[in-house]
């Protein structure tokens, strides 16, 4: 198995699609990661340190190197989550928070582009999130490796 520690960046962009007049929410992030390829699939791990004091969130990406298409988003710590993004499918998804709040969606993809390596890339995920059949935001998450 290959890995390398590198810096990321991370631009999470999302729109309320019940009130369009209002701004959007954007949320920058700048952190190190392990990018691991072990022959059949490739993983993109972080975390995330909460600014409010709430602690530590680890995410990691998942995908096989021979269906980039279909990426797999794990999280763990204060918030939990798993969910998959391919180009036209809904997915549900469970999203727990520490408080002990759960939330039932689904994540439907719009457009996946993905072309991380071990050399850098690149994945852009454009999402809608639905409860009960209702698009409730539109999303974009953006990972780009930043070489050192």
């Amino acid at each position: 198995m290959e890995s390398k520690k590198v810096k990321i960046g991370i631009c999470a962009k999302q729109t309320d699609d019940m009130s369009p007049e209002a701004e959007p929410s954007v949320m920058n992030v700048f952190c190190e990661a392990v990018l691991k390829d072990d022959g059949e699939n490739f993983t993109v791990e972080y975390e995330e340190f909460l600014v409010d004091g709430g602690g530590v969130t680890n995410t990691k990406l998942v995908f096989a190197k021979n269906a980039p298409e279909i990426v797999s988003m794990v999280r763990t710590g204060l918030v939990k989550m798993a969910c998959s993004f391919s180009d036209g499918e809904r997915f549900n998804c469970v999203y727990s928070m520490a408080d002990g709040i759960s939330l039932d969606f689904c994540m439907v993809t719009k457009e996946l582009t993905n072309t991380l390596s071990l050399e850098g890339g690149r994945l852009l995920v454009k999402y809608n999130i639905e409860v009960r059949g209702l698009v409730v935001s539109k999303n974009e998450y953006r990972l780009t490796v930043i070489k050192r």
